[in-house]
């Protein structure tokens, strides 16, 4: 429509000669023959040859003025796109870029999807006029509102879009959509008047997730329409390290036998996406310890894996080395992390990923129970506190440290020492004790929790509730079993006890239990670790509870100046805030020769071992966050600065007094911890998100069905066929949006018609009632003088 208007527009305005041409053609010279009443003629002629040469030219500019109206008014979206005309009104574009994980997919010529964004942008820009104004957002989760409201400097826009970079994580359609709608819906500006919602995406599956609805913006704001490339229909592979899981979460370099010196087993899972699925391949992956510092880097661990025709997940372990590792964070005050690397492929930000792992010299236990004094005592009279205490340092090494904690005195500075925390005498707990105990959980610390031996009756498990937010309840009598009970043959898989489950089964076989307080009704939030024979859970774990501050509840219900910036959903910065941080174990049974023979079997020490080494490591959290999320920190962190290695793009984030990230991280890498002095707290991995790394293409009926959620009809899409014409798909909307011709512009062609035609007729011979034109046919008609 926009190519007929032009050149019709070229040919209208070249009609324009057409009444210069005849004029022109009807003054040429013809031979003059004399007659003997010419000179009166020639005598009135020259009297009125001034006053008939401005008729003239007065016709012949009205008569090419007609002309170059109509063919104006056929022009008109030329001319408005141009700014010529004043009757067109100016037009809002809100550009939304998606600069996701699944933007960085190249095609054949090396060009990466946001390259190709980037020009669509240009393009459109481009193609807007002086009055015009342009929004920009960038989807890269949170979305971030860039230019809102939309600005009518279009050269800082574009400077905008040219600086626009990739994130590794996903496309936060939802979030600009939300931001949006405030904006074109308000009442100050007419934003929403006919405006365009350019969406530029590729819409794979890393970036779009179908079966999620968007919010209804545009069924509220029926004038808005949405511009969108179709989606792509061919895209390259893509291989992703979805998980990397150390089995062994706390390394402890203090213990004799090399232990903590010794190789540990770390879990890699993979995931195929797109077309590469279909196809046999091969992918190596590389894990090895590192710790952030600048030139320090330690051997890795190389390992293939095959792919089968069809296969799309697969996991491999593989033995990094971290003795050398753990000695020197240690010895540096650094901490150390996993790192898992495959091939380079067509999606470089999901071919790594981190997890942080906890470096201790020792692990200091405080056992909660009434003090023993005087020798130690024979082993028929071994209290529950001494049958923990041997299990947890059988060799009397430093690794492990168990201190005696009164429960009368349980304080701040005591539980600050400790890495756990195990309660032998919860009944001698009260509340203060409780709930200083739920504070140490809530800063990452582990509490186990056993049964007293003494009480008929059970109070405590009540505090035990509130303090640390447990769903699950006790109950309030033990119960003691007709006939020992034995642990059932099958175990329920738990990372807590993956190093021992091979050897579980046959540990177990000699275990008998006598008498449990036992949990009353199911466990909700959670997770069986050992079950008795009769189906029955004897050993659960749970997090608990995040309790909310003030300051914080008042971000889960108002949207944060962070949100409001970003475009994030309201709140959502405080959800992201409220993930669960410590843990607690219940052992249904007191570790006592009458409650169970566990302490004198050889699975008492593999168990406490795992469950305090284990149970540490999960408490505190391996404080990893995918991008786009706002990350956790350990404890007291001030700031979170970007490690040598990875530090390149990265910025420092602020961590506030109440331990919540400040600023989203959208970028991969590893961060150090730190406190207000400068000194380390640990290490936090942010990975790609890989869910937004995907690369399996979709229908465009399927995405037609999505943007439908959000309240845009099938009419209101423009699909644009090739991004490289990004600015006629704008073009086709404003002409579908105009009428294709200036109404004005023809009105005025007709009132200078008319005006021609009073003015031709005027000017003719065949009005005579002007006195000049009676004396000059008076003079025609005088005696002797012959027409």
């Amino acid at each position: 429509m926009t190519l007929l208007h032009l050149g019709l527009g070229i040919a209208g305005i070249a009609c324009v000669a057409i009444p210069i041409i005849i004029h022109l053609l009807f003054r040429r010279k013809r031979k003059p023959i004399m007659w003997g009443a010419m000179r009166f003629v020639i005598e009135a002629y020259r009297k009125q040859r001034r006053r008939l040469t401005l008729e003239q030219l007065l016709l012949l500019a009205a008569r090419c003025l007609v002309v170059l109206l109509l063919a104006l008014a056929i022009a008109r979206p030329i001319l408005e796109r141009a700014g010529a005309l004043g009757g067109g009104s100016a037009r809002t574009v809100y550009l939304l870029v998606d600069n996701g994980l699944a933007s960085t997919v190249t095609d054949e010529s090396g060009q990466s999807a946001l390259e190709r964004h980037k020009n669509a942008a240009r393009q459109i820009i481009a193609s807007l006029g002086a009055s015009d104004r342009v929004g920009l957002v960038t989807l890269g989760a949170p979305a971030s509102a860039t230019v809102v409201p939309a600005s009518t400097d279009l050269a800082a826009v574009r400077q905008l879009v040219d600086d626009i970079d990739a994130t590794d994580a996903a496309m936060d359609l939802n979030g600009a959509l939300d931001r949006l709608r405030a904006e074109l819906g308000s009442e100050d500006e007419d934003a929403g008047s006919g405006a365009v919602v350019a969406i530029l995406s590729d819409f794979l599956t890393g970036s779009a997730d179908a079966g999620a609805p968007l919010p209804p913006v545009f069924g509220e704001l029926s004038e808005v329409r949405v511009l969108a490339p179709r989606p792509r229909q061919s895209a390259p592979g893509n291989v992703q390290v979805v998980d990397v899981t150390p089995l062994r979460s706390v390394v402890v370099t203090g213990e004799t036998g090399g232990n903590g010196r010794a190789p540990q087993t770390v879990r890699v899972a993979l995931r195929r996406t797109g077309a590469a699925v279909a196809q046999p391949d091969a992918t190596t992956v590389q894990a090895r310890a590192v710790s952030g510092r600048a030139g320090v880097v330690w051997p890795a661990t190389e390992t293939v894996v095959r792919w089968a025709p069809g296969q799309s997940e697969a996991t491999t372990s593989m033995i990094v080395d971290m003795g050398a590792a753990a000695t020197s964070a240690t010895e540096s005050g650094s901490s150390v992390a996993i790192e898992a690397t495959i091939d380079r492929d067509a999606v470089i930000g999901d071919n790594i990923r981190r997890a942080p792992v906890t470096v201790r010299e020792s692990l200091r236990v405080g056992i909660i129970a009434r003090r023993r004094f005087g020798a130690a005592p024979s082993v028929d009279r071994l209290d529950p506190a001494d049958w923990l205490r041997l299990a947890l340092d059988p060799t009397r090494s430093a690794a492990v440290e168990p201190i005696s904690i009164d429960p009368a005195s349980i304080d701040a500075p005591s539980l600050s020492a400790v890495s756990a925390v195990f309660v032998i005498r919860p009944d001698l707990v009260d509340g203060s004790g409780w709930d200083r105990l739920g504070r140490f959980v809530e800063g990452g610390g582990l509490v186990v929790v056993f049964p007293p031996t003494e009480p008929t009756v059970h109070l405590w498990p009540d505090e035990m509730a509130r303090a640390f937010g447990l769903s699950w309840r006790l109950a309030r009598e033990a119960s003691e079993f007709e006939a020992p009970i034995t642990l059932a043959a099958d175990q329920p898989l738990s990372l807590a006890l993956a190093h021992i489950r091979e050897e579980l089964k046959d540990l177990a076989g000699p275990v008998r239990v006598f008498k449990t307080l036992a949990i009353d009704g199911e466990a909700t939030g959670a997770s069986e670790l050992v079950r008795l024979a009769d189906g029955s859970a004897w050993i659960i774990a749970g997090g608990v509870e995040p309790r909310v501050k003030e300051d914080s509840a008042a971000r889960v219900n108002q949207p944060s100046d962070q949100d409001s910036q970003q475009g994030a959903e309201p709140g959502a910065s405080a959800r992201l805030q409220a993930e669960s941080r410590g843990l607690v174990v219940y052992v249904a049974s007191a570790p006592t020769l009458s409650w169970t023979n566990l302490p004198a079997k050889p699975l008492m020490v593999p168990l406490m071992q795992e469950l305090l080494r284990q149970g540490v490591g999960s408490a505190q959290g391996g404080w990893t966050t995918r991008a786009g999320a706002f990350p956790t920190a350990p404890s007291r962190s001030a700031e979170l600065l970007p490690t040598a290695e990875t530090g390149a793009n990265l910025e420092s984030i602020l961590i506030d007094a109440g331990g919540r990230a400040e600023t989203a991280a959208r970028l991969a890498g590893l961060y150090r911890a730190v406190d207000g002095s400068g000194a380390a707290r640990g290490l936090v991995a942010v990975n790609a998100d890989a869910d937004a790394g995907r690369t399996d293409v979709q229908a465009e009926a399927t995405i037609q069905a999505w943007l439908a959620t959000s309240g845009a009809s099938a009419g209101s899409i423009e699909w644009i066929d090739d991004e490289s014409e990004a600015s006629r798909g704008l073009a086709s909307i404003a002409d579908e949006e105009r009428s294709p011709v200036s109404f004005p512009l023809l009105l005025a062609a007709l009132v200078v018609a008319l005006m021609e035609t009073v003015m031709a007729r005027f000017f003719s011979h065949a009005i005579t009632s002007s006195p000049s034109r009676r004396r000059l046919f008076s003079r025609l008609r005088a005696p002797g003088v012959s027409a």
